[in-house]
């Protein structure tokens, strides 16, 4: 009984499938576009949405200017963002929030028009355009509906892309500093610190931009290094006052004592270098004054001589 009553549902299912298929290829057949809407209209009730998509595609920009525009929009949009078109369906979908602002649907097209974009956003080496374009779909969905039931997703997801943003900026800084160019990592450790102060790379950034500073140093020549030598100290000490506590703070510190030894090495130097101009200034004077006097005693001599003759 069981097995007859399994294989009468199996025919039944069957048959289903193959009439839907069959009235599926009759209406692709069909000429009249309002058919093929309504078709879609019921296909997209039953969540086929490439078939939706496959059957709209060539007339849904008829319904422009009809009473049937905002749902022959909406339906492809939101296929398009069910079958994973993203890059289209975050398109679609802000047009459509942007084209419909009355419409019902206008909250859901633009929160999934920026999870669209979201979902775009590559890796932080790779170009961040997507990133950047759902960051500013997700801010203004939140500026718009800040008591959404999705407003913590949202801002979730707003996170997660700032992160990637300045991942991709501190990776670009380090580039520098790896590719021993310290000069230049020490300023785009400084812009990142600028652009995006509350980064969660801070403390990274600013423990390896002591680092960079301090090298920068040590590399310059003796007339840069007073200046450098003390940039580099003034970048640690403001590091260890931001985090007294870092992982890096006893590194931070001998990195700061070597500068300030180097520092007042320096100093000495430059202050024995500055006696020893003097020194070899006041001989050459002296060696000068020397000279002129025996030029002046031999020619007064010679004038003497003159007189007598």
């Amino acid at each position: 009984m069981l097995a007859k009553l399994s294989k009468i549902l199996f025919l039944s299912a069957l048959l289903a499938f193959v009439t839907s298929c069959s009235e599926y290829a009759k209406i692709q057949r069909e000429e009249d576009p309002q058919k093929k809407f309504e078709y879609a209209c019921k296909l997209f009730e039953q969540e086929k949405y490439p078939k939706v998509i496959k059957l709209m595609e060539p007339i849904y920009l008829r319904f422009r200017q009809t009473k049937d525009a905002e749902m022959a929009d909406w339906i492809m949009a939101y296929s398009m963002y069910k079958r994973g078109s993203y890059d289209m369906a975050s398109y679609m979908l802000n047009n459509f929030a942007k084209e419909y602002p009355l419409s019902e649907k206008n909250k859901e097209a633009a929160f999934l028009g920026a999870v669209a974009s979201y979902k775009l956003s590559p890796e932080s080496y790779l170009d961040q355009e997507y990133t950047e374009k759902a960051i500013t779909m997700l801010q203004r969905y939140i500026d718009n509906y800040p008591t959404a039931e999705n407003i913590s997703e949202a801002d979730k997801m707003v996170r997660e892309l700032n992160a990637k943003l300045e991942k991709k900026a501190y990776d670009i800084a380090y580039n520098y500093y790896r590719m021993e160019e310290y000069n230049a990592a020490i300023v785009a450790f400084s812009n990142v610190l600028d652009d995006m102060p509350s980064t969660i790379y801070r403390e990274d950034i600013m423990f390896n931009r002591l680092k960079a500073a301090a090298i920068f140093a040590n590399k310059s020549i003796a007339d840069k290094q007073k200046e450098r030598y003390t940039d580099a100290i003034t970048y640690g000490r403001i590091f260890l006052k931001q985090f007294p506590k870092s992982k890096y703070s006893e590194e931070a510190e001998a990195i700061i004592a070597a500068l300030e030894s180097d520092s007042s090495t320096l100093d000495k130097v430059l202050k024995n270098i500055g006696k020893d101009e003097k020194d070899v200034k006041a001989r050459e004077i002296k060696k000068q004054l020397k000279k002129e006097n025996k030029s002046k005693g031999k020619n007064g001599a010679q004038q003497s001589e003159t007189e007598k003759k």
